[in-house]
């Protein structure tokens, strides 16, 4: 039988059957909906998070931290080590000496826990303390909503200043009240605010709930030393960051009796680790999805089955006038894999909806710009994956039919 003939008597029998076929195809229409609605998704939230990352330096920026204090034995327990190596200004100075390939360094030292809530009166908050200088508002990609930032005289000057995130901003002053100027209490020190961040959350940061101190304030007023706990190194260049982290290891080396156990992260290690983040959501997504796929396909099958105990007649008159097994065979085939093709190239359609919509939920609910993906591969991959259920459910029904001799499917009529 030729090709034409068979698409054109499965057009048929779907045309014929309407209730059925649209039953049918609606199985394989929702699974391929959900797969390339769901997948789209994930490739719309890896590029929505690459566009964040690459807003606060991306590839192009290196982290650094002194060794941990702390390491696991050959017995997989935790012994502290009997040395003590840390970051100061004078590792940065190396660095900013040995390459003009750096843009900038920002240092980061830590404080924090319980007794560091930022109070006003009555009212405390508990949120996370940042110690840095002036180039961590450009390193993170920070807007002032009120106010200023911190100043290189602030630094200086050890200043008793702070910055507020949005959300502590609410938190301790209201909508109503402008809080530059006035003072607040962080540990057991008053600060004086200078400035408010605006509105911003990125991943699993968030920056509304950061009050921000002068670095040295934090040195030499709180911890008594000049040690850094990390570093942010922006490199000019991208393709130059794999250079700057071996000068950086270099200087480590140079300054430090134990340089080799310092630790430096690549932003594109980071990227690493996001994608594989994003690698595990897809294919548990898509593997949810699937199942409904294999659902549809049974459905098929169900229907195909039927198809066949119904025109038991027609296939015992079709062999009886010398249609071989190898035609009725394909005649049903055919039947099948347009069922699943529609239910394919419906469900693409279903699915470019579907990521849509959900794209706009989320872009309703952040301030990202999320957008759906659904690349050529992922429609062909979608129709392919549609093909492959017609081909292995209508595999079994179609078999029965061909195997059917002229007088048993006379008779059964």
């Amino acid at each position: 039988m030729q090709v034409y003939e068979s698409v054109s008597l499965g057009l048929s029998q779907i045309r014929t059957n309407k209730l059925r076929s649209i039953l049918s195809l609606t199985g394989i229409l929702i699974a391929v909906g959900a797969v390339v609605g769901l997948l789209s998704l994930g490739d719309g939230l890896r590029n929505a998070i690459v566009g964040e990352f690459d807003k606060i330096g991306g590839t192009s920026t290196i982290f650094s931290s002194g060794p941990s204090n702390w390491y696991k034995d050959s017995r997989g327990q935790w012994v502290r080590r009997d040395w003590e190596e840390y970051l100061t200004y004078r590792d940065i100075e190396a660095i900013m000496a040995a390459t003009d390939k750096v843009e900038f360094v920002v240092p980061h030292v830590h404080v924090g826990g319980p007794a560091w809530n930022i109070t006003r009166r009555a009212v405390s908050v508990a949120g996370q303390i940042v110690c840095t200088a002036p180039r961590y508002l450009f390193g993170q990609n920070l807007e002032i909503e009120k106010g200023r930032f911190l100043s290189t005289l602030d630094l200086l000057n050890n200043a008793k200043v702070c910055v507020l995130g949005y959300q502590v901003a609410q938190d301790l002053f209201g909508p109503g009240e402008n809080p530059v100027g006035q003072e607040v209490r962080i540990g057991s020190m008053r600060y004086t605010v200078v400035g408010v961040t605006a509105k911003k959350e990125f991943f699993d940061s968030n920056y509304d709930d950061q009050t921000i101190i002068p670095i040295t304030t934090a040195q030499h007023r709180i911890l008594g030393n000049d040690r850094l706990n990390w570093i942010r190194v922006k490199v000019k260049d991208p393709k130059d960051v794999a250079e700057v982290a071996q000068i950086i290891r270099t200087v480590y080396r140079n300054l430090h009796a134990h340089g080799e156990d310092f630790n430096i992260q690549t932003g594109e290690a980071v990227l690493e680790e996001i994608n594989k983040v994003i690698l595990i959501l897809k294919i548990v997504a898509g593997s949810v999805a699937g199942i409904s796929l294999l659902v549809g396909g049974i459905g098929i099958m169900n229907i195909m089955l039927v198809s066949v105990t119904e025109r038991t007649s027609e296939i015992g008159i079709r062999k009886a006038l010398g249609a071989k097994r190898s035609d009725i065979l394909w005649q049903f085939m055919v039947e099948a894999l347009v069922l699943c093709l529609l239910g394919g190239i419906l469900g693409i359609l279903l699915g470019l909806g579907i990521g849509s919509g959900l794209a706009a939920f989320i872009e309703s609910k952040t301030d990202w710009i999320f957008v759906g993906i659904v690349s050529v591969q992922m429609m062909g991959l979608a129709v392919g994956f549609s093909l492959a259920v017609g081909l292995i459910f209508g595999v079994y029904p179609a078999w029965n039919a061909s195997r059917m001799s002229p007088a048993d499917a006379l008779r059964k009529e």
